[in-house]
């Protein structure tokens, strides 16, 4: 990726209340003031509350296969803004992402009012819920279930969440997905839509789009002296059109994910099956999907049904006497990709990594190994969520990924 240089010039900084992303906002509470140039207003009696904050991040890489421009150069990763507002029972939040390349995209944003406590109703483009929330893994390096779509994924429709202290009920209506060119995860696309970043040779026919997608989440929380639990089951549906056929076929994942605390540890794992049916023209296989987010990474097609799990291990360690350092968190993340087809062998990735917390700086340094995983290998591992039969496939390819970040 080529380097991309960013100004900036924002000011203020106060303390203020946060809205919640998932139930709506809380009442306004006093809270630290975040680092400069946070902003942070409130209105008197403390019902209408607006927030600026965001992050600048910097990527420094060594990857281990011969295509890549990266090595040896800190790379400017992403600057994003967070704004969040309330007034009342009305809520607003929005992710808005600059990134590498000149590109752009939202992660979520959406407005919602709060009915109660414990209910809310989000409209525009907020998280679809499904599996582990909101990243399938500890590390910066996303791991197969993000790229497949299970991780930081919005769509544009409206979001119903219950939350107390026992259950987390989200269900979920998208009639489309958002547009390819403002998605900051992956999703299904057309080739039309996917042209600057897909290969017309490869992708050229792949006209398939999800609509009217539906989806419910359901997590109920448990506790024990000295640990705590959450276990839930996930599902998702949609009409799967296709622009060429003018035809729908079907889409279907069903998943289930746990997160597992005591002590300093965290566990997180997750099983999801999914399956794609398209209705393709006569000549184009059935067998994969294509999928693309706003073209920071090339377009790639993955294997139209295969189930996925994933394991991760985090351990935090305090260090009060190292100063602005107040946390490290080592991991190990683990998801494998079996696909249906015959003769397609698994997908993997390892990355074991440390996150470095010491607001408002924050980094993490990923050692990962992916095998018949698209984003490592490049080109020379392009197959790897299908048919796996680049010239790299089924070897253990390695990248090493320091990103440091300020967080306003």
């Amino acid at each position: 990726m080529n380097k991309y240089l960013l100004s900036l010039g924002l000011a203020l900084s106060t303390a203020s209340a946060m809205a919640d992303q998932s139930a709506g906002p809380a009442s306004p509470v006093a809270k630290p003031a975040k680092a400069f140039p946070h902003i942070s207003l409130s209105s008197d009696d403390g019902q209408s509350t607006l927030d600026i904050g965001g992050a600048l991040r910097m990527n420094y890489r060594h990857e281990d296969w011969d295509t890549t421009e990266n090595n040896g150069r800190f790379l400017f990763d992403t600057f994003r803004l967070d704004v969040q507002a309330t007034h009342k029972n009305l809520f607003s939040d929005i992710g808005y992402w600059f990134q590498d390349d000149g590109k752009r995209s939202i992660d979520r944003g959406f407005v919602g009012y709060r009915f109660s406590d414990t209910s809310s109703l989000q409209l525009g483009a907020p998280f679809k819920p499904f599996g582990l929330e909101p990243y399938p893994q500890f590390g910066w390096s996303y791991h197969i279930p993000f790229f497949l779509g299970y991780g930081v994924s919005a769509g544009a429709g409206a979001k119903y969440v219950y939350k107390d202290a026992d259950w987390h009920v989200q269900a979920g209506y998208f009639p489309r997905m958002l547009p390819s060119d403002l998605r900051y995860s992956p999703e299904v696309g057309r080739f039309a839509d996917l042209d600057d970043n897909a290969i017309p040779f490869i992708h050229g026919r792949q006209d398939n789009e999800k609509r009217d997608q539906v989806n419910l989440r359901v997590a109920r929380n448990f506790a024990g002296d000295g640990w705590k639990t959450e276990v839930g089951a996930s599902l998702a549906a949609a009409r799967l059109h296709n622009a060429t056929t003018d035809d729908d076929g079907d889409y279907w994942a069903g998943g289930l994910h746990a997160v597992f605390n005591t002590g300093n540890w965290t566990v997180t794992t997750q099983g999801i099956r999914y399956e794609f049916d398209p209705k393709n023209p006569d000549g184009v296989s059935d067998d994969a999907i294509l999928m693309g987010a706003n073209g920071l990474t090339p377009a790639y097609l993955i294997a139209s049904k295969a189930s996925v799990l994933s394991f991760n291990v985090g351990y935090d360690v305090p260090t009060p006497n190292m100063g602005m350092l107040k946390k490290l968190r080592f991991y190990n993340d683990y998801s494998r990709m079996f696909k249906d087809k015959s003769g397609w062998d698994d997908s993997q990735m390892f990355t074991a990594g440390v996150q470095f917390i010491a607001m408002p700086i924050m980094g993490w340094l990923d050692f990962t190994w992916g095998r018949n995983a698209n984003p490592y290998g490049g080109a020379e591992s392009g197959t790897g969520f299908t048919s796996a039969t680049s010239s790299r496939s089924n070897e253990w390819i390695f990248r090493t990924n320091l990103n440091v970040g300020y967080y306003f």
